[in-house]
């Protein structure tokens, strides 16, 4: 498969900015002087460990999605990230932060996001089946969507300001850096502070406190709690589920496109591609939340198989790679509580194009003439 010049661009700026770190380099350089350069530099000391955890950390303050600039999910985390680097400048090279070792080894949620943004189209399905779930459980599933879609990419990555240097009278070296307050790049404002003594990056159910006062004209797109006493959810502590699922019941889409693997979406969104003869091998529905009295069933007709039995959401319907592709589907809503809801869907199939929106298990798609569904989109919507 042909490498995407976009991905490839990204990949060679951060690399750019990285080994820039390192020394001087320009645009005249070729490969062969760069890799010279790489090779005449010491090994890693613990200077050089504290710039990369920083450069990494300055990535993912950097990214962004190509068509949702100043992407809403991504910012609470961009906050705690910040929050994380200071701490990270802050301390001596040879008492760094714990999490740095995971930062520097790829196993930090953070590297873990930045790797699927640099490498996702270059890995396989195993790597994805890994890589999703734990991307979903921190971050959400509309970043973690977005990322397996290849929606998120780096911008250009500026040096972040350097926090304000607290007066020596009002803080001892024990203070923790969460008690202070922290400049936001690009803006005059106080970032939340987390309560506690804990590591300023936190999973699971934690939670941050906001006890700062706020500022009197607060930028959009970092929204601030309610009020003092109101939690800000942090990594891991709930599902974003649905940041484009407005109107519609939330839905877990999941495709296995053809030359690229399993692909993951939400309701609404489309589920496949247009234009570059990748059909549809497989897919799987289920319902995100689930609705008393109402199951999701859906049947497909594959190449060479024929039309498959009607199967319950959470099932995958089709093969991987096998070269048998989708070439029609249905979708219904069965239970008796169905009938106060509706799917509907489209299809988007090989040399037709978009299919009329259909629903209630009207079949979508062709039979017996070997053109393949390339892609749909499904919400289910209530009838009142």
């Amino acid at each position: 498969m042909k490498p995407d010049r976009t991905v490839l661009l990204n990949q060679l700026t951060s690399l750019e900015a990285q080994i820039a770190q390192l020394g001087a380099i320009h645009d005249g350089m070729t490969w062969g002087e760069v890799k010279r350069f790489l090779q005449s530099q010491p090994a890693v000391m613990a200077g050089d460990t504290k710039a990369q955890a920083i450069a990494i950390l300055d990535r993912f303050d950097a990214l962004d999605h190509r068509e949702q600039p100043g992407f809403q999910p991504l910012i609470q985390f961009k906050q705690q990230v910040r929050l994380f680097r200071n701490q990270v400048s802050n301390a001596p090279a040879n008492q760094l932060p714990a999490d740095v070792n995971d930062l520097l080894s790829g196993k930090h949620p953070v590297a873990q996001l930045l790797k699927a943004v640099d490498e996702g189209d270059s890995l396989n399905d195993a790597q994805w089946a890994t890589l999703q779930p734990s991307l979903e459980k921190i971050f959400g599933q509309t970043v973690a969507i977005a990322a397996s879609r290849g929606k998120l990419y780096v911008s250009q990555v500026a040096p972040t300001p350097q926090p304000v240097a607290a007066p020596p009278s009002s803080l001892s070296e024990t203070t923790p850096l969460a008690s202070q307050t922290v400049p936001t790049p690009k803006a005059e404002q106080v970032r939340p502070q987390i309560s506690g003594g804990a590591d300023l990056l936190m999973w699971g159910d934690a939670t941050e406190t906001t006890t700062a006062t706020k500022p009197a004209q607060p930028q959009p797109t970092q929204p601030q709690p309610a009020s003092g006493d109101e939690p800000l959810i942090v990594f891991g502590a709930k599902s974003l589920t649905g940041g484009t699922q407005t109107g519609s019941m939330p839905l877990t889409i999941l495709v296995h496109i053809q030359g690229l693997g399993d692909r993951q979406f939400a309701s609404k969104e489309f589920a496949g591609t247009r234009g570059q003869s990748r059909g549809l091998e497989g897919f799987q529905l289920r319902l995100a939340n689930a609705l008393p009295g109402v199951k999701l069933e859906y049947m497909a007709h594959i190449s060479g198989v024929g039309d498959t039995p009607w199967v319950s959401e959470g099932q995958y319907l089709g093969s991987r790679g096998e070269n048998r592709q989708v070439e029609g589907f249905a979708i219904r809503l069965t239970g008796e509580s169905a009938s106060r809801y509706i799917v509907r869907y489209s299809g988007h199939i090989q040399n037709m194009g978009d299919t009329p929106v259909m629903g209630d298990g009207q079949y979508c798609g062709t039979r017996g003439k070997s053109l393949r569904v390339e892609g749909f989109r499904v919400w289910v919507e209530s009838r009142n």
